[in-house]
């Protein structure tokens, strides 16, 4: 495809997986062996005109001049990681119970709620008196199960070497 300036000249412009496919051919240590996913050349995106390649080029290669094999591998690990502790809060169920012990409201440690239990004894509260109660539970249950999502996710970031990142996002939120 071509696009007309506004002086009247062609710049001729490509899509993103021909982009993709000469930056990670670029930037591959070894130029002979290139490896490119069959999505990352059928995803169409934004076009980008030829005349920058060579400058995206460049900077893609300096970017990557930065990036140490080491890093990439400790990135892939950092992220199948991330996927174990996805499915382990998926499947952590946080309890909590209200004051009075008479309600119990099970979160998962992603903040999913997954029950209420309401015991019969309960139900002689005033309507007033078990909506607060339920409420309070449910408030904090969510914030149990927070707690913990963001207690594990600080224990890998640690692992990392990445927690003071953790922590210093975490303040600015606050």
């Amino acid at each position: 495809a071509s696009h007309r300036n506004e002086d009247g000249s062609c710049t001729a412009m490509v899509f993103a997986p021909l982009l993709t496919l000469a930056v990670a051919y670029a930037t591959a240590p070894n130029a002979g062996s290139l490896a490119i996913s069959r999505s990352a050349l059928t995803t169409r995106a934004a076009p980008c005109m030829i005349g920058n390649l060579g400058d995206s080029m460049k900077k893609a290669q300096e970017m990557m001049k930065n990036i140490s094999p080491e890093k990439i591998k400790k990135a892939q690990e950092m992220s199948l990681k991330m996927q174990d502790l996805q499915k382990e809060l998926a499947a952590t169920e946080i309890e909590c119970k209200s004051t009075d012990g008479k309600i119990t409201v099970i979160y998962t440690g992603q903040s999913v709620p997954l029950s209420i239990k309401v015991e019969q004894d309960a139900m002689s509260a005033s309507a007033e008196d078990l909506s607060e109660s339920l409420t309070n539970a449910l408030k904090q249950a969510f914030v149990n199960s927070r707690k913990h999502a963001d207690g594990r996710m600080m224990e890998l970031y640690d692992e990392a070497g990445l927690g003071d990142l953790l922590r210093m996002q975490q303040q600015q939120q606050q």
